[in-house]
Order: C-alpha cells, then structure tokens, then sequence
C-alpha cells in the first residue's frame, strides 16, 4: 500500500531526527498519511475497553515478533519483552487470554520458531497467554512434502510425531498453518501453497480429531482460477492462481470431528471471500470456524466493518444464522520493544466488531465461543 509505505517513512524519519518514541511516531505519521489510514473515532472508543455489558475477550489467534535482525546474518530474541507489549495492549483492550501461536514458515525460512519460545511465555503467565503449534515445523513439513511429492509412511510417522510432540508440550491446538499464503513484499514473507486435502492436512485434521483440538490455517479464497490479484508481485506470487475452495471442503469433510479454524475472516486479498461463500460453507460443514480480523490493509468489498456503518447487515445476519461458529482472532505481531519499528496492525479494528453485533452474539464472538471450541476451563 502507498499509503501504509509513506507512514512507515514518516515514522523512521521522526525515529532518526526527532528521537521521538515508536508509538508517538506512528501516531503523528498516521495524522500526516491521511485520514483513511486513522481509526474512526467510533471505531476507537469501541476498542479501547470491552463494549458495554462485554466481561472481557479471548483473542485466539497472534503473534510474538520476539526475533529480529541485529547485524548481517544475526538476529536478537526478546520474547519476553514482545509478550510484555501485548500485555499493555491486552490490558488497554479488555483481552483476557491471548492466543500466540508461530506464523506458517516456509521451509528453511531463516527466523523460524515453533513452540519452544512461546511456552517459556505461556509458563510465565498462564492466565494470560495461551499457545498453538506447528507453524514452525508442521507447515515446513507439509510444504516440503507438497513440493516433492513425498508422502510415504516415513513422512507421516515424523509428521505425527511432531504433531504429538506439540500437543503433549500443552499447546491448545495446531497453528498457523497454510494451504495458500500470498508473499506481500520482502524476501521473508514468502509465497506458499499447498493443497488443503493433501495426505499431511488430512493426517493432521485425524490427530485434531482425536485429540479434541482445532486446527488454526490461514488460506486465500479462491473458488476458481483467476489472475492474480492487482497489487501483488509476481514472482514470488503465481501469475494465475489455482482453485482450493473443492479440496477444502474435502479436508473438511474427511473427519467431521475436526474443527477447523479458518483465519482471518474480514481480510480478504483475493475478492472472493464474500459473507455469501462462507455461510455456504458454514452451511454444508458443521466443523468449520471462522475468527475474525478486520484488516485496513484487506481489499474493501469484502470488508465486514465499513467506515461510517459499521457491521454490514449481510455479515450481522451470517454471525446470526451461525452464532456458535466465530471468533476474535486479531492477528495482532506484537513487536520487542527493541525490534526495528515496522507499520502496526490494529487490533482495535477487530475489537470494535463487538460493537456493531447485538449483545448476546457479541458474547459469543468475543469469548463463549472460543471457551468451548479451545475447552477452557476458566
């Protein structure tokens, strides 16, 4: 996005000249990049604290941007410190737990991590933070299997392994996977794809089941083949995409004791993720989930949340006819404060959807729903 590239810009500037905080320089360059790149005050006020009558939110699905460069081929960790900066947020929000999970590396992608960071976190404070696993060694595996076509019985007993491993470690789930994720600029946000009924995601949807544990990927929506979206770079992105809405639901319907979380409902990249195709899906698969992320930078159509209107009626109506089928899910990086300031997320955006939904279909989404599908006890 220009406009996002002209308010990192702006704050690097004050960081260098002015010696200004990360925050105050994000604040004054979003006032200088525009109106369009700043919260409505609605859209504020709604997600500073719970809406009224709201006790507090679960948040299931972020990350910690705990590694970061710190010279040629170096990198520094603070986890600790990523942690504590979502904790400031969780507590300025009215989030209770809060999901950190690994995004979904690419193999031998040069900061990848899976559990081993997030769980010192989530021993610190279990009341607060809770974690999935696998995007650190479970989606590597599947994509360098997808990539080569080996899929022996060699493959899945390491795949398993891992997946027990992860489990056994007290993760609530598997997570962030992906079946499709476009590269949106950098040599370390990579493009990867994989078909969604490919032999390991069906494996893995057995142990979910098995296990009683949701599986959290992340997937473009793509019911048929189409060009590739304006605005995305190709290479590393495919000129014309291939259809997976067919081999989802064959994922989904190979063990319907699976429950399988598609991520960030409400950020759509290719169009086609309409408040129609999911309540088609949700209609056919009882198993299927949903968590919101209300992102500025998704293309608008297919945005839930409008300036000026707040929660489109088609979307009030598909939370209505599936209330037990949504939740929070932010995909929110929380950044060590020593990391290079990079353009935020706002999670307050997703927040603010609570407001928009009457009061028992708010509670749902903000935390009954994601009490029973992740099986908490408090």
């Amino acid at each position: 996005m220009k406009e996002a590239g002209g308010v990192v810009r702006v704050a690097r500037c004050l960081v260098a000249y002015l010696g200004l905080s990360g925050p105050a320089c994000i604040a004054i360059a979003l006032a200088v990049a525009g109106p369009e790149l700043v919260p409505s005050p609605a859209v504020a006020a709604e997600g500073r604290t719970p809406p009224a009558g709201m006790p507090y939110i679960i948040d299931t699905h972020n990350h910690l941007f705990g590694q970061f460069p710190s010279g040629p081929g170096q990198f520094s960790t603070d986890y600790e410190g990523a942690a504590q900066v979502a904790l400031e947020t969780m507590d300025k929000l009215g989030i209770k737990k809060l999901f950190i999970m690994p995004p979904p590396f690419a193999p031998n992608h040069p900061q990848m991590y899976d559990v081993d960071p997030l769980l010192d976190v989530v021993k610190r404070r279990p009341d607060r933070f809770a974690f999935l696993g696998g995007g650190g060694s479970l989606n590597p595996m599947l994509h360098q299997a997808a990539r080569g076509g080996t899929t022996g019985p060699e493959v899945h007993a390491r795949f398993e392994q891992k997946a027990l491993e992860i489990l056994a470690r007290g993760a609530l789930g598997f997570g962030e996977l992906t079946a499709e994720h476009f590269s949106l600029g950098g040599p370390t946000h990579p493009y990867e794809s994989a078909p969604p009924d490919h032999p390991l995601f069906l494996l893995l949807a057995d142990i979910a089941a098995r296990h009683g544990v949701p599986i959290d990927i992340h997937m473009e929506a793509i019911p048929e083949e189409m060009p590739l979206p304006e605005g995305l770079s190709s290479p590393p992105n495919p000129n014309v995409l291939r259809p997976n809405i067919a081999a989802f639901e064959r994922l989904l319907s190979h063990n319907r004791n699976a429950k399988i979380i598609w991520a960030h409902v409400g950020w759509d990249n290719t169009g086609r993720r309409t408040a129609k195709l999911m309540g088609d899906l949700l209609g056919r698969h009882p198993n299927l989930y949903m968590s919101f992320k209300v992102g500025r930078d998704s293309r608008p159509e297919n945005r839930p949340v409008q300036r000026q209107r707040g929660v489109l009626p088609e979307w009030v109506e598909l939370i209505r006819t599936f209330p037990d089928r949504f939740v929070i899910g932010s995909d929110q990086f929380y950044l060590a404060p020593r990391a290079p300031q990079r353009f935020p997320r706002h999670p307050e955006a997703t927040i603010g959807i609570l407001a928009g939904l009457p009061p028992d279909l708010a509670r749902k989404v903000a935390y009954e729903n994601a009490r029973r599908i992740f099986k908490l006890a408090d």
